[in-house]
Order: C-alpha cells, then structure tokens, then sequence
C-alpha cells in the first residue's frame, strides 16, 4: 500500500485541510492538502521541530517522550502523532484542520493509521 493511501481516511472527515506522514526529522514522505495554502513540506518541518522540542522537554522532566500534540489556532489546528521512539520505525504524522474540524474523529483516525503505517514502513 502507497503511503498516501493512509490519508485517505482523513479526507472526509469535516474540517480537514492536510495530512503528512514524515520522517521524525521532518523529511515528508507522503502528503495530502485539500487547501492550496497549505504547504506542508514547509509547515510539516517547521511544526516537526517543534515536536521534536517537545520530545525533549517531556523526556527530561521524566515522562518520556511524547506521542502527540495538539496546537489550536483561532482559525484551526494541527494535530501531531508520533509513532513512538522505541518503535520499529519512528516516524512523526501532521494533520491541519479548520477550527470547526471533528477533532475527536481526526485524533481516531491517526491512532488507527498509525500501526498500518509502521507495518508498511517496517
């Protein structure tokens, strides 16, 4: 299966404006956008550092590091997943969405695309 057929669940899910799946460095492997404003080599890699800064944060405070953030906008969010560190392959996921997106439906979808994707990455 083609890495861009694991956004497809996204797509319909109301609101939605993106989907990446990218290296954990930032490197964007497949990538979807129902908006021509997104650019999402630039804005996965950006918001990856950010991610990745997280990692660090949490580890060194004890928890570990982090499997997902949510940053809300005004005008939308960006969900990040990450597929674990101590995973076969470690990867890091980026969904944008409009602030009236279905959120829950959307955090659903990445936990359940997540595996799959490491399965094919694997």
């Amino acid at each position: 299966m083609s890495l861009e057929n694991h956004l497809d669940g996204f797509k319909s899910i109301k609101g939605y404006k993106a989907a990446g799946i990218m290296t954990f460095t930032g490197e964007m492997l497949a990538a979807d956008s129902a908006d021509p404003k997104v650019d999402l080599d630039m804005v996965g890699a950006t918001f990856n550092d950010i991610f990745r800064s997280a990692h660090e944060a949490s580890n060194k405070i004890g928890l570990g590091a982090c499997n997902e953030t949510l940053i809300k906008t005004p005008n939308g969010l960006i969900l990040m997943g990450c597929s674990g560190v101590e995973s076969k392959v470690h990867f890091h996921t980026i969904v944008i969405m409009d602030k009236d997106g279905n959120q829950a439906l959307a955090k659903m979808t990445l936990e359940k695309m997540m595996q799959k994707v490491v399965d094919d990455l694997a």
